[in-house]
C-alpha cells in the first residue's frame, strides 16, 4: 500500500530531453521551467526557488505537455506523461537534506525515467537547483571519479556525473541499471555532491524510503 509522505509540489523539471510537466488544474501542482544561478541575496522584487521552507513557484512554462501525479511511496511520487508509444512514466524526489544551508539555490530533483517507446527503463537524471562546476575528466569505466568531481553516491560506491546548465547525469550510461538496483536495495539514502561555480561544495540527500515501490509502480505504468 501507499506510505503517503512529502510530495512534490512545484518546482521545474525540464531537464533536457524531458519535457516539464503542467500537472492539471486543482491538483495543486504547478512547476516552472526557470533555473536560477547560485547568488548573492537578492532583492525581494525578485522571485527566485529557495531552500526548505519557502513559497515555490507556481507559474507554469508555456509550451510544456500534461503529466499526471499516480501514487506518492514514502519520499517518492510517480507521474506519467503522454499516450501509447510516446508514454513516460517517472518517479521523483526532492533531497531530505542540502548542505550548506546557507546556500541559496533552487529546488532540486532526483529522477528515473522510464520511455515506453524507446525501451529506456533506467534514465537517471538530477535538476541540482545551481550550475555546477564539470567533472576534470570524463571517468572511464570501471574507475573512480576525482575527489572534486560531481559525484553520486551510495554508500562507499561514487559514480561520475556530468553536469550541464544545472543538469546532471550520470557520466557513463551503463550504470544507470546497476544504481537503479541499489536505490531499490534499502540502501538508507543517495548523495549528490558537487561544486557550484562559486567554488562551493555541496551535498544533497534523497532519502530511498519508498522508492523501490515506486520504480515498480513506474514500470508498470509504461509496460
Amino acid at each position: 500500500m501507499l506510505r503517503v509522505a512529502r510530495c512534490l509540489t512545484a518546482g521545474s523539471l525540464a531537464l533536457a530531453g524531458l519535457a516539464a510537466p503542467v500537472f492539471p488544474a486543482g491538483s495543486g501542482v504547478a512547476v516552472t521551467a526557470a533555473l536560477a544561478q547560485e547568488a548573492e541575496p537578492a532583492p525581494t522584487s525578485r522571485r527566485r526557488g529557495r531552500e526548505r521552507g519557502a513559497a515555490k513557484p507556481a507559474v507554469a512554462p508555456p509550451g510544456t505537455q500534461q503529466a499526471v501525479p499516480l501514487a506518492t511511496y514514502g519520499d517518492w511520487n510517480v507521474f506519467v506523461n503522454g499516450q501509447g508509444r510516446a508514454r513516460m512514466c517517472y518517479a521523483i524526489a526532492q533531497p531530505t537534506a542540502r548542505s550548506p544551508g546557507t546556500l541559496k539555490r533552487d529546488t532540486a530533483y532526483f529522477f528515473v525515467t522510464v520511455r515506453k517507446g524507446e525501451n529506456v527503463q533506467n534514465e537517471v537524471a538530477v535538476m541540482l537547483g545551481f550550475p555546477s562546476k564539470p567533472a576534470a575528466t570524463q571517468v572511464k569505466p570501471g574507475a573512480s571519479p576525482a575527489a572534486t568531481d560531481p559525484t553520486l553516491n551510495l554508500g562507499s560506491t561514487r559514480y561520475g556525473l556530468v553536469v550541464k546548465d544545472g543538469n546532471a547525469w550520470l557520466q557513463n550510461p551503463a550504470d544507470e541499471a546497476r544504481v537503479v538496483a541499489e536505490m531499490s536495495a534499502r540502501n538508507p539514502k543517495l548523495v549528490i555532491k558537487t561544486t557550484s561555480l562559486r567554488g562551493n561544495p555541496t551535498s544533497d540527500e534523497y532519502a530511498l524510503g519508498g522508492f523501490a515501490e515506486a520504480m515498480k509502480k513506474t514500470r508498470e505504468e509504461c509496460k
